[in-house]
């Protein structure tokens, strides 16, 4: 049975392992199965999720002691992905196959891959999911907030950034990192917000800051939660 909690942004997901020789419970964090609680068959599930949730900080410890002894940028059973605004967790399912396919199924990511993994495929595969999310989002986003603020680009795209979520160029063409769908909702619609209020004013002047107000009116805090979660990054 997989059951999950919310910590901050993260959300831990844990399999439950009932026995009934199982005197206590038992916590334990590994690279290929993540978290499990090993319990008897009397313990309810919100006990479980409170136990879990008290753990919460040394579960996410030990998923960072796992990672060190991972590669920089390589994917496996185990490793974390932001989505909306919280990180989850990914399983590989190495397969008999060609191709790579990826799911966000029971708040985690589910990527069915061939017997020989490739990482540069699994980083393309990410890339598309939130490519494909990105689109379907963003265009909602854009296509509401012009209407409201009166505000239309040229056209937007997707692009891929090292350094920016966003930007609109000196011709009201507006690039949107496919990335940006690591962030929570409310802080998609600050980004949005932002590069439209661009169209209008190509700076960070005193009009700036008030356009973007006017449309959002607490855009102080998601300028400091953006920048918060960067370092996250």
């Amino acid at each position: 049975m997989i059951e999950s909690i919310d910590y901050g942004t993260q959300t831990i997901e844990f399999e439950v392992q009932r026995r009934k020789a199982c005197k206590n419970t038992y916590i334990t964090v590994e690279r290929d199965i993540g978290v499990v609680v090993k319990t008897n068959m009397d313990i309810s599930i919100e006990e479980l999720k409170t136990l879990v949730k008290s753990k919460a900080k040394w579960i996410l410890k030990k998923f960072e002691e796992i990672g060190q002894s991972i590669d920089y940028g390589k994917i496996v059973t185990g490793s974390r992905l932001f989505y909306m605004g919280k990180s989850y967790y990914i399983e590989l399912l190495k397969e008999d196959r060609m191709n790579y396919e990826i799911e966000f199924i029971h708040s985690k990511f589910i990527i069915k891959t061939p017997l020989n993994v490739e990482q540069n495929k699994l980083n393309e595969v990410i890339e598309e999911f939130y490519k494909q999310k990105a689109t379907d989002k963003i265009t909602k986003l854009v296509n509401k907030y012009s209407d409201i603020m009166k505000l239309f680009p040229v056209k937007f795209y997707f692009k891929s950034s090292k350094t920016k979520w966003a930007s609109c160029s000196a011709s009201n063409k507006i690039s949107f990192n496919p990335e940006v769908m690591k962030l929570s909702s409310s802080l998609i619609k600050y980004v949005v917000i932002h590069e439209l209020a661009h169209i209008q004013y190509k700076n960070h002047s005193r009009d700036f800051w008030n356009l973007v107000k006017k449309n959002m009116s607490d855009y102080q805090k998601k300028e400091e939660m953006l920048r918060g979660f960067e370092k996250k990054l």
